[in-house]
């Protein structure tokens, strides 16, 4: 066993580090200016994300996805906005693979129907994955409605019906078929995270398949601040991570998903996903430009692919800071040596 060679990245200073968050939230501010001044077809237009009929549809008046790729729900008729993104995390010299990946707000009273819908027609492969960062109340307000069976006496079973309509009869969205939505078990993973499987199940029989989600529920991680810890936000990349049918984007979300979702999505990425961080065979690394000519801050680079894909993902400067922590943390733990040929 020996111990992995430190990137350069790991090694700076939090001040430099915060020198480059200051520089990430400026070119945001760049981006949201010329998003709401409505430059006709803007590449960061929010679209009918901010059309009145959609307010319902939006936990938080001030974040919203970016019309070039947000999630436009299965629908046979009506609305198909969902607060939700798409996100691929793909850095050219590092990433084995890309990451695919939905980001969205946590669900409401209003529309927790239509994001179990998302989850079925949105991930064609059997099993789903839904990772939840944020408890459901924090001092005092929600920031998240319990949308799915915990398994009481009476929370087993659910239906996200076909016609859903948030904001009233003119906001309308039909969907292929009620889906039924289903408690199979639930363990305590230590003291650190919950994991659901849950059955969904298309009424109609014609729409597709059975399918079963994974939801893992961690709620020790509090709105704009940073993981207590490292380790059990490592646990749940691994767990969660491997649980996904390949082909599958990982649904992540916190109370905004901006924010805890950005920073678990870039360390999820980051642990399985790059050269610097995951043992891979010889074989892959002659695939890849190899990690000792890679001359620019990975993690930096990761957060600017996010941020370019939904705004304000990897919120706060503690969040920032977390990801480069975390990193190091990586980096101590010992490696296998690999046998050369």
């Amino acid at each position: 066993m020996e111990m992995s060679v430190a990137p350069w990245y790991i090694k700076q200073r939090d001040r430099d580090l915060l020198g480059k968050f200051k520089f990430i939230q400026n070119q945001e501010d760049g981006r949201l200016r010329e998003a709401t001044n409505g430059t006709a077809n803007s590449r960061w237009s929010l679209g009918v994300s901010i059309e009145p009929h959609n307010d319902a549809r939006n936990r938080y008046v001030n974040i919203m996805p970016y019309e070039r790729n947000r999630v436009h729900l299965k629908t046979l008729s009506g609305n198909d906005y969902i607060n939700a993104s798409y996100v691929k995390v793909d850095v050219p010299g590092q990433s084995i693979e890309p990451g695919y990946y939905i980001a969205t707000q946590g669900p409401t009273r209003k529309t927790w129907g239509q994001f179990w819908q998302m989850c079925y027609h949105n991930c064609p492969l059997e099993n789903i994955v839904i990772v939840m960062v944020t408890p459901l109340v924090e001092y005092n307000r929600e920031k998240c409605y319990q949308y799915w069976p915990r398994g009481g006496p009476d929370d087993t079973v659910r239906l996200a019906p076909q016609w859903q309509s948030p904001d009233g009869p003119n906001d309308m969205t039909q969907f292929p078929s009620d889906l039924k939505i289903e408690f199979l078990s639930v363990h305590k993973v230590e003291d650190y995270y919950s994991v659901t499987d849950i059955r969904l199940t298309p009424v109609d029989p014609s729409v597709g398949p059975v399918k079963t989600v994974h939801h893992f529920y961690f709620d020790l991680w509090k709105d704009m601040n940073k993981p207590e810890e490292v380790v059990p936000i490592m646990e749940l990349c691994a767990h969660s991570h491997s649980l996904n049918s390949r082909g599958n984007p990982i649904i992540v979300h916190c109370s905004a998903g901006v924010g805890r979702t950005g920073t678990f999505i870039a360390l999820d990425h980051l642990m399985h996903d790059t050269l610097d961080f995951k043992e891979v065979t010889q074989h892959l690394r002659r695939l890849v430009e190899p990690s000792e000519k890679y001359t620019r801050d990975l993690i930096e680079q990761i957060v600017l692919q996010l941020r370019s894909q939904r705004m304000k993902m990897v919120q706060t400067k503690d969040q920032f800071l977390f990801v480069y922590h975390a990193a190091k943390y990586l980096n101590s733990l010992p490696v296998k040596q690999q046998k050369t040929t």
